[in-house]
């Protein structure tokens, strides 16, 4: 057995660093979707607020998340390995003074326009439930604060990615979602519905996300100096010119879903709320590790390119595939084979009934699907950007784009809301395999066999587990049950399946379970010995 590079064991480490970390913030945001659920359900106010909630969401996206981060980071990332700290400090200066005038401007600009947006393009069938268009457009305008506030908490949150800094970030998303669930729990009462609520938690969720990083870029010694300079720094300048092209490409993911939930608005009442709540589950297990390997291979990714290794930085996608599949392969697969208990158990309180958990189940399966190509979408459109190279991947997303929606409509109509879902999925797995085939292109041979290798191990240990798994889903064990009753059927049933996975991806010689094992061996348990040696 090859030992893995120090470049890849670096990898390793600060992805589940931000992993554990993310697993906290997902925990607390599903947290904040039962909560959401047992208020609202899938109800007028929760479709309401679900379409108020994705118009800033898509925006931060394509602004923020998306195509600035993904220009912002290569071009932060050079300054800093040239180790020029004053220059360091001036390009970040501009820049952030340039962005929070942007995004200023984008915010007013969302709750100017959010009536006609809502009113032409959001409502659908709104309008046949009194009240529901109105309180959409209201939910909407209250919620643009979030954006400026969460936009400027990404390009922290790049910054501190560049310096190699990961844990503060990944944690920022506990305090919004933990700021949500209080202030929806704590003072529902004195909103007019639970929908304004939610909404308000969000903004006091913004706030903190970004107030919290602030101390730790410090920390690195950057410092903000408002300052117009920007418009004359070469390197802002860099940033725009990889920015302008890219913010379709970035945010494709995002504005695929917003499409889906424009679509959603003419289906069934509830279908708007169904897929959010399905969305949730697919984004946990993509929160959790597929964009912890994005965040953090960026960065290193954009080192190397500059460096002019490409050999590395095919090496550093290789890994990245292997390990995104060795977890959300199995992650799929249980969702499929689980996915109605855990629907019933996490959500089916209060508002959220019967038909709600049918119809977010039926989004589940099809969402499921689509966890692997957009987790290895996310890392393969990483290559583009540290050679800063945003035109390509918008080409093709200009080709998807159109695929997705006409995807969307077509399997709409056999497959009502799950059609949506199933779109999305084919979408993102159309956009992985041909941003794949330019790159093989673009850098010759990019280790497929490898990667094929790796994953056809990982797929035998998935079949194994499902196989477990399933035999208690489809011996009715889960069946019937509820709440604490559930939960103690379920948990046993999820921790054999898990086992099986380790025990299978063991026998199959597994690389990427032998490499994240070393590192918790050395890090974990190595260190336990060692003080207990020391204690002795």
């Amino acid at each position: 057995m090859t030992e893995p590079t120090s470049e890849r064991r670096a990898i390793l480490r600060s992805t589940l660093v931000m992993s554990l970390m993310t697993i906290l913030s997902r925990v607390v945001g599903l947290a904040r979707e039962v909560v959401r659920g047992y208020y609202v359900g899938t109800g007028m106010e929760s479709d309401a607020f679900g379409i108020a909630s994705t118009i800033p969401n898509m925006l931060r996206r394509l602004f923020a998340e998306g195509a600035m981060t993904a220009a912002f980071v290569p071009v932060f990332t050079g300054l800093r390995t040239e180790g020029d700290r004053e220059r360091l400090d001036r390009f970040f200066s501009g820049f952030m003074t340039l962005f929070i005038l942007l995004m200023a401007g984008v915010t007013l600009l969302g709750v100017l326009a959010s009536s006609p947006l809502v009113t032409h393009v959001f409502s659908g069938r709104f309008e046949e439930v009194p009240g529901k268009v109105s309180l959409t457009i209201a939910l909407t305008q209250a919620m643009f604060p979030y954006l400026f506030l969460v936009s400027i908490a990404a390009i922290l949150q790049a910054a501190l990615n560049s310096f190699r800094i990961f844990a503060p970030s990944a944690f920022t998303p506990v305090l919004l979602n933990g700021a949500n669930i209080l202030v929806v729990v704590l003072f529902v009462d004195r909103f007019e519905n639970a929908a304004w609520a939610l909404t308000a938690g969000f903004l006091v969720g913004g706030f903190l996300q970004m107030a919290f990083q602030v101390p730790f870029l410090r920390r690195t010694g950057i410092r903000f100096r408002p300052t117009l300079a920007g418009l004359r720094d070469p390197a802002v300048r860099e940033v725009a010119v990889i920015f302008l092209p890219g913010i379709f490409s970035a945010g494709i993911y995002q504005v695929n879903v917003t499409v889906s939930q424009v679509i959603a608005t003419t289906l069934d009442p509830g279908s708007v709320a169904s897929l959010q709540f399905s969305l949730r589950l697919q984004e946990l297990v993509l929160g959790v590790f597929a964009v912890s390997v994005a965040t953090v291979i960026l960065p290193a990714m954009s080192e190397q390119a500059h460096r002019g290794d490409l050999a590395g930085l095919k090496a550093t996608l290789r890994d990245s595939v292997g390990l995104l599949g060795f977890v959300t392969l199995p992650a799929t697969a249980g969702l499929l084979v689980l996915g109605e208990p855990i629907v019933r158990l996490l959500f089916q309180y209060g508002q959220f009934d019967e038909e709600s958990t049918r119809m977010t189940t039926w989004a589940l399966l099809f969402h499921a699907g689509g966890i692997f190509f957009i987790a290895v979408y996310r890392n393969i459109v990483q290559v583009f950007y540290a050679q800063k190279d945003l035109k390509t991947p918008t080409v093709l997303a200009a080709v998807v784009m159109v695929l997705h929606v006409g995807m969307c409509y077509g399997l709409a109509v056999p497959l009502r809301h799950g059609g949506v879902a199933a779109a999305g999925s084919l979408a993102a797995a159309v956009n992985a395999g041909l941003l794949a085939l330019v790159l093989r292109r673009r850098l010759g041979p990019l280790g497929g066999r490898a990667m094929m290798r790796s994953l056809g191990k990982t797929t035998a240990a998935t079949v194994v587990m499902s196989l477990v798994a399933g035999a208690a889903a489809w011996s009715g064990f889960l069946d019937g049950v509820g709440g604490t009753a559930l939960a103690l059927r379920l948990l046993p049933v999820v921790l054999v399946g898990i086992a099986t996975y380790v025990a299978a991806a063991r026998a199959l010689g597994c690389e990427e379970w032998r490499d994240l094992w070393g590192i918790v061996r050395r890090r974990v348990l190595g260190g336990a010995v060692s003080r207990g040696g020391e204690g002795g």
